[in-house]
């Protein structure tokens, strides 16, 4: 299956005057935002969606990537010191 088989509608918001939001609390909820969490909304070009990620949660990816660039580079200087 694709990446977008998970895809479905969560619930409706309405846009206010500043520009505002209200996230569902069925939402909330089930992706443990709290008051305060911060958010980090992503698009992709070309498309007309917005999709957000915890902070958080954004920052363990970035630590996971930084992890396996790591491991990876580590890999690539050993094998060349084995040729």
């Amino acid at each position: 299956m694709g990446c977008h088989s998970q895809l479905r509608i969560a619930g409706t918001v309405n846009v206010g005057p500043k520009g505002q939001v209200v996230i569902p609390s069925e939402v909330r909820e089930q992706m443990g935002i709290a008051p305060g969490d911060k958010l980090i909304a992503l698009s992709v070009e070309g498309k007309k969606s917005i999709s957000f990620i915890t902070e958080s949660d954004a920052q363990s990816l970035v630590d996971e990537m930084g992890a396996r660039f790591t491991y990876y580079k580590q890999s690539l200087t050993k094998e060349k010191r084995n040729t």
